[in-house]
């Protein structure tokens, strides 16, 4: 074999090595946590190796650059004292000395091109776009080795880790911060990027991102406001009258719980269910369940939490001074990622009072929520630490107790108030300008 052929077979064995380090770099980055594990899990070769250096991606990292360096540099190194030799025959045939100050430059110009050109191809693009496509496999196939390697090349990354730590510290460089964790809106991505790859299905992706919003929804944005809830008054959880009352609201609103309160109606004492009073073998005290209590700007995660925790099914939410302000049930938190239950709760009237499927100028209830408003409609209000409902909001721009008549234009569509009840807005309609 002649010396011009061991060149080139060296060339291409170090553009190899490189790609070999550029796929497994990618791929390790690629290649999720949790899979790796299902793959050691299964008992697949490298997986272990594979975790090992995901744990450890700084070392990896260092490792994978000295490789990239080292065969980029002896590449680029053999190529170019050969360079005359290998470009002799051409330089030749093109009438041009290859011993001349212009033949090397153009010998030299001549291996920089070709060998970058076959390096980002074979060395690079080619590898990564493997890896980028069978991270798993790509991984577990190389990870023993690498790993091997990190080994070796121990002395080395603490050498350069430290001559880089002594010239930040020259240089009085703060040292780098742990790495961010991954952000909601960053999840809500990767979710969209397995919808688009066939990996998870639509309504999947939709009830994980209505999952990731529950750390930003408040539970005033979701409670029964106090106007609406049907509760059960009593004079005390004593009170031998309880059943009677709770089956006269039963028959009045068939919800399967209500909240039990005082006869002002003020404070909320428990829960009662329809089909505990149907029970003749348990005291009127039995019959009260236990409720959480939480503040109106407790977000729904928080609040799913508390309820577990406590084996409670319905929070009551209270205002700054302690009073009852609404409730919110493990069904409402449940209907904010998997969309409408279809059964009866222990809320009041429905937050519409005429809504149809083609209807211009729906008519709303007064103590609907913001959240329930753009929900439904779509029709986003300036959020206000001093307002959770559309009354709320419509007293804020009128800056009074409103009247019947009054209107509020705002986002393109205008709010009417058609019903007071005393001072409460009863009734709104929704129209929009210009239709």
């Amino acid at each position: 074999m002649s010396s011009m052929t061991l060149i080139l077979v060296a060339i291409v064995i170090l553009i190899l090595v490189n790609g070999l380090f550029a796929s497994m770099e990618i791929a390790l980055v690629s290649v999720s946590n949790a899979r790796l594990r299902r793959l050691e899990q299964e008992g697949r070769p490298g997986a272990k190796a594979a975790l090992y250096l995901q744990g450890n991606m700084d070392k990896f990292f260092a490792v994978v650059q000295i490789g990239i360096t080292f065969v980029a540099t002896l590449s680029a190194a053999i190529g170019g004292d050969a360079s005359v030799e290998l470009f002799t025959p051409l330089l030749e045939t093109a009438g041009i000395d290859p011993l001349s100050p212009g033949g090397r430059i153009a010998s030299l110009i001549g291996v920089t091109v070709s060998i970058s050109y076959v390096s980002l191809v074979i060395g690079e693009l080619v590898p990564k776009s493997l890896a980028r496509r069978y991270p798993g496999r790509v991984s577990t196939l190389f990870a023993r080795f690498f790993k091997a390697f990190a080994v070796i090349m121990a002395p080395a990354v603490k050498i350069l880790s430290g001559s880089t730590a002594l010239i930040l510290k020259i240089f009085r460089v703060p040292q780098s911060r742990k790495a961010a964790k991954i952000t909601t809106e960053e999840f809500r991505i990767m979710a969209r990027e397995l919808v688009e790859s066939r990996q998870m299905s639509e309504p999947i992706h939709d009830m994980l991102v209505q999952i990731s919003r529950l750390a930003q929804t408040r539970a005033q944005d979701v409670m029964v406001p106090r106007p609406r809830i049907v509760s059960v008054a009593v004079e005390s959880a004593n009170d031998p009258d309880i059943r009677s009352k709770a089956l006269a609201a039963y028959r009045k609103v068939p919800h399967t719980a209500f909240p039990v309160t005082d006869l002002k109606r003020e404070n909320v004492l428990g829960v009662i269910q329809v089909r505990d009073v149907l029970r003749d073998d348990l005291p009127p005290r039995s019959l009260l369940r236990p409720v959480t209590f939480c503040s109106r700007g407790v977000t729904l995660d928080r609040l799913l939490a508390t309820m577990q925790h406590n084996g409670t099914k319905m929070s009551v939410v209270v205002d700054e001074y302690g009073m009852t302000d609404g409730i919110i049930t493990i069904q409402d938190i449940l209907e904010e990622f998997v969309g409408d239950i279809f059964t009866e709760t222990a809320g009041g009237n429905l937050p519409f009072l005429s809504l149809a499927d083609t209807e211009l100028e729906p008519v709303a209830d007064g103590t609907i929520s913001l959240h329930e408003l753009q929900e439904t409609l779509s029709i986003a209000l300036p959020p206000s630490t001093d307002y959770s409902t559309l009354a709320g909001f419509l007293m804020h721009r009128l800056e009074r107790i409103p009247v019947v008549g009054d209107t509020v234009d705002y986002g393109g569509r205008r709010f009417e108030v058609t019903e007071m009840v005393g001072n409460r807005i009863k009734a709104v309609k929704i129209s929009v300008l210009g239709e």
